[in-house]
């Protein structure tokens, strides 16, 4: 198993992978546009691959934000797993190097919303990403 930064030609595996570990329909990834959304994660240079002989079993991608306390964090805004490919370490070394392409870019803080009851909650808690425990909710408004 080897991580390697994703490419663009990576597009139809990572929308799979997507459609397999959150159960979407095709059809979501054209009204979401996860290419464009995929590029701009590439270009930010948080963007990568696990891939196991050739055969591309997960990603994580993000970007940086501006912070008032650290200037800017690095936030992970998708992690997925191929489901056949979990509980093998892959989602663990995609996170690690996320993490390490952050502090190479002298960023202090590396954040992500998952919920609690999710598997994903306790990957981050075991890899020493704290809780906020704070009462804040996402809201948004489609206009």
């Amino acid at each position: 198993m080897t991580i390697r930064e994703m490419a663009m030609k990576d597009i139809t595996a990572v929308g799979e992978i997507y459609i397999q570990a959150f159960g979407h329909q095709p059809e979501s990834i054209r009204f979401y546009k996860l290419e464009p959304y995929v590029r701009f994660c590439i270009d930010e240079g948080y963007a990568f691959i696990s891939e196991d002989e050739g055969r591309i079993e997960g990603f994580i991608i993000g970007y940086e934000k501006p912070d008032m306390f650290n200037g800017k964090i690095a936030y992970i805004e998708l992690l997925a797993m191929r489901p056949e490919a979990q509980h093998r370490g892959n989602a663990k070394r995609l996170i690690e190097r996320f993490i390490e392409s952050a502090q190479a870019k002298g960023i202090k803080e590396v954040s992500v919303s998952t919920a609690c009851y999710k598997d994903a909650y306790l990957i981050y808690r075991h890899l020493g990403f704290s809780d906020a425990q704070s009462d804040l909710r996402t809201l948004f408004k489609r206009i």
